[in-house]
């Protein structure tokens, strides 16, 4: 289906001068709150939301002979280890992600945009870069994915969860395994020591 673009947005386009700049959402990642970067070179504020600047990237966008969308690979730099953190706190597979064209010299007009939306497929991580993998909604219907993750680091059980077990007075806990050892909790610990450090995989 053909986008429908408002007329600010076909101008700037048009625009010898203008600059495009990506916002990407990855909506829900810890189940409540969204995570919002964006490819330019510091933070912007966008219908009220702040993008943080992120060294991120994605394909070209376009469509097949055929008139689908195939899947786009979205690029973030994983230096920090800021968003592999997330990866192994959080499950982001099928999460919905929305990467939005806007113009750096329009951002108080929120309806200058286009939209193409997603849905995380795979990922893949190393020292430098997470590489996820976006697939259409409609790609990933009846689409089997990896029961669980495993990582060195870091607990995938719900804390006082069904596979934790815990049943102390402790209120929280940060996951990892030397915070299970300090509850007594190894033997229910939820990752997997075995596996190489800096590397997260995936059972099927």
């Amino acid at each position: 289906m053909a986008r429908s673009l408002d007329t600010t947005f076909t101008s700037e386009k048009n625009a010898q001068t203008s600059r495009p700049v990506y916002i990407y959402t990855v909506h829900s990642f810890d189940g409540t709150k969204n995570l919002c970067l964006t490819n330019y070179d510091s933070d912007i504020v966008y219908n009220g939301i702040t993008y943080s600047a992120f060294p991120i990237n994605h394909d070209n966008i376009g469509e097949n002979n055929t008139g689908e969308i195939p899947s786009v690979r979205v690029s973030i730099s994983n230096v920090s280890r800021l968003i592999q953190a997330y990866l192994e706190t959080y499950e982001l597979r099928r999460k919905k992600v929305t990467i939005r064209m806007i113009w750096a010299n329009q951002l108080a007009d929120t309806d200058a945009y286009t939209d193409d939306i997603y849905y995380i497929d795979s990922y893949t991580a190393d020292q430098n870069n997470v590489v996820f993998t976006l697939k259409s909604k409609f790609d990933l219907m009846g689409l089997e994915l990896p029961g669980r993750k495993f990582s060195r680091n870091n607990c995938s059980w719900v804390f006082k969860g069904a596979e934790c077990k815990y049943a102390g007075s402790e209120s929280s806990c940060v996951k990892t395994l030397t915070r299970c050892r300090e509850l007594s909790n190894t033997v229910n610990y939820g990752g997997v020591p075995g596996v190489p450090s800096k590397r997260i995989f995936g059972s099927w």
